[in-house]
């Protein structure tokens, strides 16, 4: 595989090198994932939307919560829909976990229907992000919350997605309670952008 390829990896794995890159994903999104599902307030009947959903890390926290509700996740990777379906089988059979190929720039949803749409570190890959935040506020319900959670760091792939730029860019989408929380660990910084879309807005 060619440089390039490799570097593309993270953004949308593939094949048998795409399993291990999912693997070490895994390992270092894990405080991430639980992190951010534990500030989305999923309630038992909640219908949940994720993002790129990668090894379905995170679905399957969401799914131990949204009990008698369900968990739907998107990706665009082939492989990691493979890999997360296994992971969260037995949610999946019972129809309490939905996933499925797309896009964060048209996704497959009717308006309003989500209480919750998070993603965690896919932002990077959205072009143009604004896009991506005005298809999450169509099929959010009035109320509905979303949750962006990205690295705060400053090498070249994420400087441009600094906490004030997300939230900014949060804000010009039409979202309002804007807030930004930093994650658990110093050592790995994270921080996750929190806000709401408009009540009554259809």
């Amino acid at each position: 595989m060619t440089q390039s390829g490799l570097r593309a990896q993270p953004g949308k794995p593939t094949g048998i090198v795409g399993r291990i890159v999912g693997y070490l994903m895994d390992i270092y999104n894990r405080e991430d994932n639980h992190w951010t599902v534990s500030l989305l307030n999923i309630g038992e009947t909640s219908k949940v939307l994720e993002i790129g959903f990668g090894t379905g890390l995170a679905i399957a926290d969401a799914a131990k919560i949204a009990t008698h509700g369900c968990v739907y996740g998107i990706d665009h990777s082939e492989t990691m829909l493979k890999v997360a379906q296994k992971r969260n089988q037995s949610a999946v059979k019972s129809d309490r976990v939905r996933l499925q190929l797309g896009n964060v720039m048209a996704l497959p949803f009717e308006d309003n229907y989500f209480d919750i749409v998070y993603s965690i570190n896919c932002i990077y890959f959205w072009e143009p992000p604004t896009e991506g935040l005005a298809e999450i506020y169509r099929v959010l319900k009035p109320e509905g919350t979303v949750a962006i959670t990205a690295r705060n760091r400053d090498d070249e792939i994420y400087a441009r997605w600094k906490p004030n730029i997300v939230r900014d860019l949060l804000l010009s989408s039409g979202f309002v309670n804007v807030k930004i929380l930093d994650g658990p660990n110093p050592k790995h910084p994270i921080y996750c952008a929190i806000g709401n879309k408009l009540v009554n807005q259809k």
